[in-house]
């Protein structure tokens, strides 16, 4: 199952909930955390890693907090969960480093290879921007994601 790690998901969260903060306005890892209910310390983890990649700006101290180092609408899902999880791959032959026993005879690898760029475009496309809007949505709504360049539009329970 393709699925984001509990770093990424958490990543996520808190690049989203550092987008909603009034511009200037430093947010709280313990608010983060608080918010959403991530073990604070699990959370300095993926922070760090967040900053060390310039997705966000760590300020240190007691005053200190986050902010995030580009605009909301620039900072897309991959460049988060690359950040938390380094680059995805749905096999082990499409990491960079990635060997395969069955390079010879492999008969999947370049259809799954091409799901997996289809499948890192879309994640290029969605931004925290977009994550921040859909934030206040119900957990019921479902947002249809779109094709390259079509814009985003909220679908209800029912809807097709």
């Amino acid at each position: 199952m393709l699925r984001f790690t509990r770093e990424a998901e958490y990543g996520l969260l808190a690049m989203t909930y550092i987008a909603t903060r009034p511009d200037g306005e430093l947010a709280y890892r313990r608010e983060i955390a608080e918010h959403h209910n991530i073990p604070r310390e699990f959370l300095a983890k993926v922070l760090q890693k967040l900053s060390r990649r310039g997705l966000i700006k760590s300020y240190r101290g007691i005053r200190g907090g986050y902010l995030l180092a580009r605009v909301p609408a620039e900072i897309s899902i991959a460049d988060v969960v690359c950040a938390v999880d380094g680059p995805l791959a749905l096999v082990e032959c499409a990491r960079p480093d990635g060997t395969c026993p069955q390079d010879e005879i492999c008969g999947v690898r370049n259809v799954l290879w091409g799901l997996q760029d289809e499948i890192l475009g879309m994640l290029k496309r969605v931004t925290v921007k977009d994550l921040s809007v859909h934030s206040r949505e119900k957990p019921g709504d479902l947002v249809t994601l779109p094709a390259a360049g079509a814009r985003r539009k909220p679908r209800t329970e029912g809807s097709v």
